[in-house]
């Protein structure tokens, strides 16, 4: 075979791995995306910066491999690439590292949720219990306190009566 049809057709191939790469990098930023919440701004910061990363990937490879030369088959090759990478692999790859990153993630939320409720729980019954007794000690205060209200009451009534006695006398 021609040595030119060699070089092209591994640029060809060359430019199919390119495509499936950059949509493998786009798709850890679809788990990224599935596994912590963005809104619509990071979104798009996200996209420019693949867009701008994936440019200067394109270039380095096409100056690299064909002299800089914008090939309209290489750019064919890449969307063949990305089409074959995506229909094959892409949905399971991204569900399936997104599943397992949230599970693991879950899991440890549940365990440091475990742990800490298993060392806060003697600090929640002795809370409960000081509870209990500041109840039963305010409540004991409250009578306590009416009981000597109505003591200072009666007392008032009885310096009232002695006054008004004290004076009717003189």
């Amino acid at each position: 075979m021609n040595e030119a049809i060699l070089v092209e057709l591994r640029f060809f191939f060359s430019s199919v791995i390119w495509g499936m790469v950059l949509l493998i990098i786009y798709d850890v930023l679809r788990i990224l995306r599935r596994v912590i919440n963005h809104n619509a701004f990071f979104i798009a910061i996200q996209d420019i910066i693949y867009w701008v990363v994936s440019s200067v990937l394109i270039f380095h490879m096409m100056y690299n491999q064909n002299n800089g030369i914008i090939r309209g088959f290489a750019i064919l090759a890449m969307f063949l690439g990305m089409l074959i990478y995506h229909s094959i692999f892409s949905d399971f790859l991204v569900d399936g590292i997104s599943g397992i990153i949230n599970k693991v993630i879950f899991t440890i939320y549940k365990i440091i949720r475990k742990t800490i409720h298993i060392l806060l729980s003697p600090f929640c019954f002795i809370g409960k219990k000081l509870m209990i007794f500041f109840r039963f000690l305010l409540k004991k205060l409250k009578k306590f306190g009416h009981f000597i209200l109505n003591r200072l009451k009666k007392n008032r009534k009885s310096d009232k009566i002695a006054i008004s006695d004290n004076e009717k006398g003189d």
